[in-house]
């Protein structure tokens, strides 16, 4: 009888420590399963469904940095414009001196309509007679025959090198290119035409240009280049040839020089023949806008 007691207490701790151990194992298992569970890889669907989702917000703050860029662009490029636009009107507000706009305007009207009436119709004769060839050729005599007033005005400024082109194209035109009719010289790079005059002159050395001024009959000037064109005269060695004029220091010969003036004026107009009409059509005041390209021109010329 007392054997059965051991035998059964016996089985009862056997029971209990296997309950124990099995309870555990379950309790591992489960949490195991759930681990295993929860690190599963989501289902195609699902993992397609978060990649457009990622490229959608990807693409918005794509599109939003764009436009924020576009946006900076835009607000730098019209700060930029506006100063520009400032810039340029305080620059010819202060820089562009017009005191005698009323006669200026008057001698603007006068040149047009001498233009009009007058050298237009004579350009269009002269264009009709006179092919193109001939009339380039003119022009090129003509540039070659005043390259002394070009070669001492770079001689003033002490720019030797295009002094030494002016020299150079001259003796090629003149040799090669019969007395300067054909520009030989301009087939060469570094003999190409350096445009000097004696008011540029002026200006390298520091002179003002003044007040802008019209002139009749020659056009838009400055008190600094009017002064150039008398120096530009007296630099022209045609007008020495026969002087039957006593000026008091010397004696000048102003016929050579008028009519290499005004036939230059009428071949360069019939090779440019409708140029000025463009302008006027493109140009809400002509006045102003030629003012504006006077200045520009002549100043962008003084720095070369």
């Amino acid at each position: 009888m007392k054997k059965h007691r051991l035998l059964l207490l016996l089985l009862i701790i056997v029971g209990s420590v296997f309950f124990t151990i099995g309870t555990g194992y379950a309790q591992i298992t489960s949490h195991r399963d759930e681990t295993i569970q929860s690190t599963e890889p989501p289902s195609d669907s699902d993992a397609r469904e978060a990649e457009d989702i990622e490229e959608l917000k990807d693409k918005k703050e794509d599109d939003s940095s764009v436009k924020k860029e576009e946006q900076d662009t835009e607000e730098a490029a019209d700060e930029d414009e506006e100063e520009d636009d400032e810039y340029l009107e305080e620059e010819e507000m202060e820089t562009i001196a017009d005191p005698l706009k009323p006669f200026n305007r008057l001698m603007f009207d006068f040149n047009d309509k001498l233009y009009f009436y007058l050298l237009k119709p004579v350009a269009q004769a002269y264009e009709t007679v006179l092919p193109e060839p001939l009339r380039v050729s003119i022009r090129n005599f003509i540039s070659n025959i005043t390259t002394p007033v070009r070669l001492l005005n770079c001689i003033l400024q002490g720019k030797v090198e295009k002094a030494g082109i002016e020299y150079s194209r001259f003796m090629v035109n003149t040799i090669a290119g019969g007395l300067g009719f054909f520009d030989i010289a301009k087939k060469y790079s570094s003999l190409e035409k350096q445009d000097e005059d004696f008011g540029q002159t002026l200006g390298f050395y520091g002179m003002k240009e003044g007040f802008y001024i019209v002139w009749p009959f020659f056009g838009p000037s400055t008190v600094r280049d009017t002064l150039g064109s008398v120096g530009d005269f007296f630099s022209d060695p045609f007008v020495y040839v026969n002087p039957t004029t006593d000026i008091g220091i010397t004696k000048i010969n102003s016929d050579i020089h008028s009519g290499i003036t005004t036939t230059n004026r009428v071949n360069e107009t019939s090779l440019t023949l409708g140029t000025y009409e463009e302008f006027k059509e493109s140009s809400f005041d002509p006045y102003v806008s030629m003012r504006s390209a006077y200045f520009e021109f002549r100043r962008k010329k003084i720095k070369e």
